[in-house]
Protein backbone atom coordinates (compact mmCIF):
# COMPACT_ATOMS: atom_id res chain seq x y z
CA UNK A 1 0.00 0.00 0.00
CA UNK A 2 1.45 3.40 -0.38
CA UNK A 3 1.49 5.43 2.90
CA UNK A 4 1.27 8.91 2.85
CA UNK A 5 1.96 11.11 6.24
CA UNK A 6 -0.59 14.28 7.74
CA UNK A 7 2.64 16.23 8.09
CA UNK A 8 6.75 16.10 8.29
CA UNK A 9 7.16 15.49 11.55
CA UNK A 10 4.75 12.99 12.37
CA UNK A 11 6.40 11.49 8.94
CA UNK A 12 10.17 11.62 10.12
CA UNK A 13 8.60 10.00 13.89
CA UNK A 14 6.97 6.88 11.84
CA UNK A 15 10.04 6.22 9.54
CA UNK A 16 12.96 7.52 11.27
CA UNK A 17 14.00 5.07 13.91
CA UNK A 18 16.48 7.03 15.99
CA UNK A 19 13.76 9.87 16.21
CA UNK A 20 11.05 6.98 17.53
CA UNK A 21 13.69 6.02 19.93
CA UNK A 22 14.08 9.65 21.02
CA UNK A 23 10.62 10.45 21.17
CA UNK A 24 8.21 7.33 21.84
CA UNK A 25 10.41 4.73 23.25
CA UNK A 26 7.13 3.68 24.93
CA UNK A 27 5.91 2.51 21.60
CA UNK A 28 8.99 2.70 19.10
CA UNK A 29 8.96 -0.95 18.51
CA UNK A 30 5.13 -1.29 17.25
CA UNK A 31 4.91 1.84 15.62
CA UNK A 32 7.03 0.21 13.66
CA UNK A 33 5.42 -3.10 12.96
CA UNK A 34 2.64 -1.27 12.22
CA UNK A 35 4.14 0.94 9.49
CA UNK A 36 5.88 -2.04 7.73
CA UNK A 37 2.32 -3.23 7.69
CA UNK A 38 0.86 -0.87 6.22
CA UNK A 39 3.81 -1.20 3.55
CA UNK A 40 3.33 -4.89 2.87
CA UNK A 41 -0.40 -4.50 2.73
CA UNK A 42 -1.67 -4.18 -0.56
CA UNK A 43 -5.31 -3.04 0.27
CA UNK A 44 -6.42 -1.63 3.83
CA UNK A 45 -8.46 -4.82 4.47
CA UNK A 46 -5.60 -6.71 4.42
CA UNK A 47 -4.08 -5.46 7.79
CA UNK A 48 -6.21 -7.91 9.41
CA UNK A 49 -4.41 -10.95 8.28
CA UNK A 50 -0.82 -9.00 7.26
CA UNK A 51 -1.11 -7.64 11.47
CA UNK A 52 -3.44 -9.31 13.48
CA UNK A 53 -1.74 -8.28 16.39
CA UNK A 54 -2.36 -4.44 15.79
CA UNK A 55 -6.10 -5.13 15.70
CA UNK A 56 -6.89 -2.72 13.27
CA UNK A 57 -10.67 -1.81 13.03
CA UNK A 58 -12.65 0.86 11.43
CA UNK A 59 -13.76 3.80 13.72
CA UNK A 60 -17.03 5.10 13.51
CA UNK A 61 -18.27 8.74 16.12
CA UNK A 62 -16.09 11.36 15.83
CA UNK A 63 -13.24 9.53 14.01
CA UNK A 64 -15.37 7.47 11.08
CA UNK A 65 -13.86 7.32 8.08
CA UNK A 66 -10.47 6.32 10.03
CA UNK A 67 -9.01 3.42 10.93
CA UNK A 68 -6.51 2.18 14.04
CA UNK A 69 -3.81 -0.10 14.83
CA UNK A 70 -3.17 -0.81 18.25
CA UNK A 71 0.39 0.48 19.40
CA UNK A 72 -0.18 0.31 23.53
CA UNK A 73 -3.29 -0.33 25.73
CA UNK A 74 -3.96 3.53 25.80
CA UNK A 75 -2.08 4.89 22.09
CA UNK A 76 -3.40 3.94 18.25
CA UNK A 77 -1.83 4.54 14.72
CA UNK A 78 -5.04 6.82 13.22
CA UNK A 79 -4.96 6.34 9.47
CA UNK A 80 -7.27 7.35 6.93
CA UNK A 81 -8.05 5.13 3.77
CA UNK A 82 -8.05 7.35 0.59
CA UNK A 83 -9.72 6.04 -2.56
CA UNK A 84 -12.85 4.03 -3.48
CA UNK A 85 -16.19 4.57 -1.90
CA UNK A 86 -15.23 1.07 0.14
CA UNK A 87 -12.52 1.65 2.80
CA UNK A 88 -11.32 -2.30 2.71
CA UNK A 89 -10.54 -2.07 -0.88
CA UNK A 90 -8.36 1.73 -0.59
CA UNK A 91 -4.67 0.81 -1.97
CA UNK A 92 -3.61 3.91 -0.17
CA UNK A 93 -3.59 5.69 3.18
CA UNK A 94 -2.31 8.71 5.02
CA UNK A 95 -1.59 8.52 8.37
CA UNK A 96 -3.08 11.26 10.59
CA UNK A 97 -2.31 10.91 14.22
CA UNK A 98 -0.53 8.71 17.49
CA UNK A 99 -3.71 9.11 19.88
CA UNK A 100 -4.97 8.23 22.79
CA UNK A 101 -8.69 8.64 21.97
CA UNK A 102 -10.46 6.12 24.50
Amino acid sequence: MKVFYEDNKLEKLCTDEREMQKKRTDIAPRLKQRIKALEAAETVGELLSHDPLGKWHQLIGDLDGLWAGKLSANYRLLVRPDGPDEPWSAVTVTVIEIAAYH
